[in-house]
C-alpha cells in the first residue's frame, strides 16, 4: 500500500519534515498583512493587483488586475504569446512578479509561497500531464493528499493512531472523487496506460480531491477529443457546483470558454484588454480584433 505521505515532489517533502509549531522563513513570499477588498459585495478568493512581470526586458505582464469572486468559473484567453500561463505561474508561485500583489482571500504575497499553495487551499493542472505514469489511479488521486500529513514521516511508518487515521481519511476522499469522476473501472489501471483524455481526468481527480477553495486549470482540454472535451467541461462544472470550488481556466477553445465560464477575461500583449460575460467579450471588438489580427468594422461577434 503507498503511503499518502511518501511523495517525490520536493515541497511535499518539506511538509513532511515540518513538525507543526516550528517556524519557517520564507522571505519575499510572507503575507504583507493587509486584508483583501471585497468588490460588489461578493468575496474575491483570488485578487491580482497591478501584476507586471518581464523577462530579460520583454514584458510578459503589464499592470493586470483581476478579481474573481467565490463560486465562479473565470476564463482567462487570448492569442498565443498573451501572457495565459505567465498569469497562472505567478499565482502558482513558480514566477515571482516584478511589482503587484497575488491576494488569497485575506492574505496577500509579493511571491506566493509554493511548497503552501494547498494550505492556502489552491491546486492546479498542467498544460502537459504531471502524472506519476508507473503508478495506479488511486495512487495518483492519493498524491493529492499529501499536504495533509503532519505525524511526519517516521511516525507514519511506525504506524500511529494519527497515521492511521489521516490514511483512512485520505483514502476514503480519494475513493470520494474518483467515484464523483467516473474513474471507478479504471482505479487500479497503471495511469501512464490509459487514453491520453483519461488521463487528463484523473489529473482533475487529483486536484479536486484535496477540496481546494481554488482550481487552476491550464489547457485541460488540449489535445482530446470532441466527446472528451463534452465530458470533461462537465465534470469542471461539476466541481464548482458539487465541490463549490472556484475555477480559473485557461483554454484555447473559444467554443468551450463561451459555454462553461461565468466571466472572461482577455490578454494581449500582456495586457488585459477586456473582462466581462461572455455575450459581452463576443461581442467586443478589441477581442476580435486580437484574435483575428485585423479590425472589421462590420464584424460585431467573436468566431466559434
Amino acid at each position: 500500500m503507498l503511503l499518502s505521505g511518501l511523495t517525490t515532489p520536493l515541497d511535499v517533502l518539506a511538509l513532511e519534515t515540518w513538525a507543526p509549531g516550528t517556524a519557517r522563513q520564507v522571505l519575499a513570499a510572507e503575507p504583507s498583512g493587509a486584508s483583501a477588498p471585497v468588490a460588489d459585495g461578493a468575496r474575491a478568493v483570488l485578487r491580482l493587483a497591478n501584476i507586471s512581470l518581464s523577462f530579460g526586458g520583454l514584458a510578459a505582464l503589464r499592470d493586470i488586475d483581476l478579481d474573481v469572486a467565490e463560486g465562479e468559473i473565470r476564463a482567462v484567453i487570448g492569442p498565443n504569446g498573451a501572457g495565459k500561463s505567465s498569469l497562472l505561474n505567478v499565482v502558482s508561485g513558480l514566477y515571482r512578479p516584478d511589482q503587484g500583489e497575488v491576494w488569497f482571500g485575506d492574505h496577500a504575497f509579493r511571491q506566493v509561497p509554493t511548497a503552501q499553495l494547498a494550505r492556502h487551499g489552491v491546486a492546479r493542472t498542467f498544460q502537459n500531464l504531471a502524472l506519476f505514469k508507473g503508478l495506479s489511479v488511486f495512487d495518483n488521486v492519493l498524491m493529492g493528499l499529501a499536504h495533509r500529513v503532519r505525524a511526519g514521516f517516521i511516525r507514519q511508518v511506525v504506524g500511529t493512531p494519527l497515521a492511521r487515521r489521516i490514511e483512512a481519511e485520505n483514502r476514503a476522499a480519494a475513493e470520494d472523487v474518483i467515484g464523483f469522476l467516473h474513474l471507478q473501472e479504471v482505479r487500479d489501471r497503471i495511469a501512464g496506460t490509459l487514453p491520453y483524455g483519461l488521463q487528463k481526468r484523473v489529473e482533475l481527480a487529483r486536484a479536486l480531491v484535496a477540496r481546494p477553495r481554488l482550481l487552476l486549470l491550464d489547457e485541460p482540454f488540449a489535445g482530446v477529443t470532441l466527446s472528451e472535451k463534452q465530458e470533461l467541461a462537465q465534470h469542471v462544472r461539476g466541481a464548482r457546483d458539487c465541490y463549490g470550488t472556484t475555477i480559473v481556466l485557461i483554454e484555447h477553445d473559444i467554443g468551450i470558454v463561451m459555454d462553461l465560464s461565468d466571466h472572461i477575461a482577455v490578454l494581449d500583449y500582456g495586457r488585459k484588454i477586456a473582462d466581462g460575460p461572455p455575450a459581452e467579450i463576443r461581442a467586443n471588438q478589441a477581442v476580435i480584433d486580437a484574435y483575428l489580427g485585423v479590425a472589421h468594422e462590420d464584424e460585431t461577434e467573436l468566431a466559434i
